[in-house]
């Protein structure tokens, strides 16, 4: 169990730094400039922003008696949007990458600005599962780590976009391998918290996911490209900042196993959505924007 709960250590906090350089190479200001002009980009903001956390409030604290240390993962959870892997997902559903990318960058950078206040308010309202770090270790555990690669990444794209993109790829793929690995190591080492995890907990995981889908899929409405981008950008929320929450003050470690059964839950929990959603984009007429073929290989 020491040698699962050192390599967590080690991976966890590259999350940071992955997801920064990612975001940073992926800088295309025209393709965000275009993403971002669209309707639907606001809509989507206000979702993933405030419909989302505003739900899992809602069901994790007043709708369903679900445990505190459940609850306290669910909310902050969705209150760390902006994850970039679900690009991939949303190009695979025939979503408006453009609108996705934009969102994806947006929120990210949104979420680390205001976590401290995002902190402070779910520490007052599940006071038992999150207690906030003082703010110098938020500073260099989680802000800093993705800033500063972020603005390199930014920089490296602005000054030889060809190195930009050879660089992304390995940069993606380490950050969605170690995910799936520290997913794992979570579940198998918070198995003695998670045997005790009562079934409203499942069940409020549901709600918030398929919750979350609907909203993202209304606001994105009438196009059906923009319902897909905006559905799936707003189950997905961005592990990496959690992750890094959870390790970084001894009572919030308890959240690491379930953060990671989570993520498994949500995503298995959004397979219906899929299968319905490409059936239903066959039988409509009409879409958003795609990227040009040679950024939407690396995108």
């Amino acid at each position: 169990m020491q040698v699962l709960q050192t390599l967590i250590g080690l991976l966890v906090p590259s999350f940071i730094v992955a997801l920064g350089l990612t975001q940073g190479l992926a800088w295309h200001l025209e393709d965000l400039g275009r993403g971002a002009r669209q309707p639907a980009f606001k809509r989507g903001l206000l979702v993933s922003l405030v419909a989302v956390p505003v739900l899992s409030v809602v069901v994790a604290r007043a709708l369903l008696p679900v445990q505190p240390v459940a609850a306290g993962v669910i909310a902050l959870m969705a209150f760390c949007p902006g994850l970039p892997m679900s690009l991939k997902l949303i190009s695979q559903q025939k979503g408006n990458l453009p609108l996705a990318l934009a969102l994806s960058v947006t929120l990210s950078l949104i979420a680390i600005v205001m976590l401290p206040l995002s902190l402070t308010l779910l520490g007052q309202l599940f006071p038992v599962a999150i207690q906030p770090p003082p703010y110098r270790v938020l500073l260099a555990r989680v802000i800093l780590p993705f800033l500063v690669p972020f603005a390199l990444g930014v920089g490296l794209q602005k000054l030889s976009p060809a190195w930009a993109r050879r660089l992304l790829k390995p940069v993606k793929l380490f950050f969605n391998v170690a995910l799936v690995v520290v997913v794992l190591l979570l579940i198998v080492a918070g198995l003695p918290l998670l045997k005790n995890l009562h079934f409203w907990g499942f069940v409020a995981m549901l709600v918030v996911t398929l919750g979350s889908a609907a909203m993202g899929h209304l606001a994105g409405r009438p196009r059906p490209q923009d319902s897909t981008a905006l559905a799936i950008s707003a189950v997905f929320g961005n592990p990496a900042f959690a992750f890094c929450l959870g390790g970084s003050t001894y009572p919030m470690k308890t959240l690491l196993g379930i953060m990671g059964l989570y993520l498994v839950v949500r995503t298995l929990a959004l397979l219906p959505y899929q299968i319905w959603n490409q059936r239903h984009l066959k039988s409509e007429r009409g879409g958003g924007t795609s990227l040009p073929p040679g950024r939407r290989a690396h995108a």
